[in-house]
């Protein structure tokens, strides 16, 4: 086990990899990709024998209160299983914003359903980088009746199944944070670059909302959510790398080629090793970074950034070393190599591609003058 990890962070980690190993099978991934909707029946009982939904839930709406750094050790083991429920849509983007956002009523009717496991949510975010030919980004208009929003969400992570909708959408005083109430909302599945995770894009015609928080906050909530993503990233691409190294070091360990195993000759065992040694790196930078997010000390905006590019890039090369070294078997579809090799970009351009995390890394390092 994780020597950076405590008995009791250990013991979790331990039951969570246990858990998946007995609920969340190739076949049952395989079975819950081909099917129109998503397994919930494991994602309850996730959340409620394991608690994983409500690790950053306050305890006055059924959560376990600030376990930020064990929320990390469920994102690595999500990645690890290639587990493909809600929690990202759920837990990191909608259940974190509710909390930052403040929003005590809010708060009370949707966090003690999602700790539970018994309802699921999603966070719908303005796409900044729309060409100005295609429909409008959301925008919310008040009237005698309410709030109401207009215009067009695209890639909302479990944007089809998610039973609520948390959109931000332009208002006079600045992006502004909403729950949809359900009418006037047409949601299309489309196709994912990486097949175990649901997108959908969220066509709104007028549709009634509850505006979350203050109008003109989800800047700031967005800003304070986006460290908690890419750790959440970088954690799974822990994961992730984690399950592709341990299976490529077993296959090169049986796979024979000139009468010896090729894991004997010297050139993949140095590609192994050099798959190991970014694990480990990953994996260090993961710990830290969970420490810092429950202590404080360091500029948690620049350290997300580091790790999620250092932990994401790692993923990405060491998924296609894992196809290149199990040969002809790891370019096929009944392989699981390709599925990390996809999980692995997927999570590169999820929350910030590298270019623009470096790009905001270069920023903080030269204003600091080093």
């Amino acid at each position: 086990m994780d020597p950076l990890l405590d008995d009791d962070q250990k013991s979790y980690q331990h039951t969570l990899r246990k858990f998946f190993e007995s609920h969340w099978a190739e076949e049952h991934l395989r079975s819950d990709m081909d099917s129109a909707a998503p397994d919930r029946d494991v994602w309850r009982r996730l959340a409620a024998e394991l608690g994983a939904a409500g690790l950053n839930i306050p305890e006055e709406y059924g959560g376990s209160g600030d376990a930020s750094f064990e929320s990390l050790l469920v994102a690595e083991e999500i990645g690890r299983a290639l587990y493909s429920g809600p929690y990202l849509g759920t837990v990191v983007l909608a259940a974190n914003a509710i909390v930052l956002s403040g929003d005590s009523a809010i708060a009370a009717e949707l966090l003690p359903g999602i700790a539970a496991g018994e309802s699921t949510a999603t966070l719908a975010v303005i796409d900044h980088g729309r060409d100005r030919s295609e429909a409008p980004a959301p925008e919310a208009t008040l009237n005698g009746d309410g709030w109401t929003i207009t215009g067009e969400a695209r890639r909302v992570i479990d944007g089809v199944d998610a039973d609520h909708l948390l959109v931000e959408a332009s208002t006079t005083a600045g992006p502004s944070l909403f729950l949809l109430e359900g009418s006037r909302v047409e949601r299309t599945a489309v196709e994912s670059l990486d097949p175990t995770r649901r997108l959908a894009t969220v066509v709104l015609d007028g549709a009634p909302a509850r505006l979350i928080g203050d109008e003109g906050q989800a800047g700031k909530v967005l800003a304070a959510l986006k460290p908690i993503l890419s750790l959440s990233l970088a954690a799974e691409a822990v994961g992730g790398s984690e399950r592709a190294v341990r299976d490529t070091v077993e296959y090169v360990k049986v796979r024979h080629q000139f009468g010896r195993p090729i894991g004997s000759f010297q050139a993949v065992k140095h590609r192994c090793a050099e798959m190991q040694v970014r694990l480990e790196g990953s994996r260090a930078g993961i710990r830290h970074a969970g420490t810092v997010l429950v202590d404080g000390g360091e500029d948690l905006d620049l350290l997300s950034s580091v790790v999620k590019v250092f932990a994401t890039r790692s993923y990405f090369r060491t998924a296609a070393e894992m196809i290149q070294l199990h040969g002809g078997i790891g370019f096929t579809w009944e392989h699981s190599a390709h599925l990390h090799f996809k999980r692995a970009k997927f999570l590169e351009i999820l929350g910030g591609t590298h270019t623009e995390l470096r790009s905001s890394i270069a920023d903080v390092v030269l204003a600091d003058g080093i």
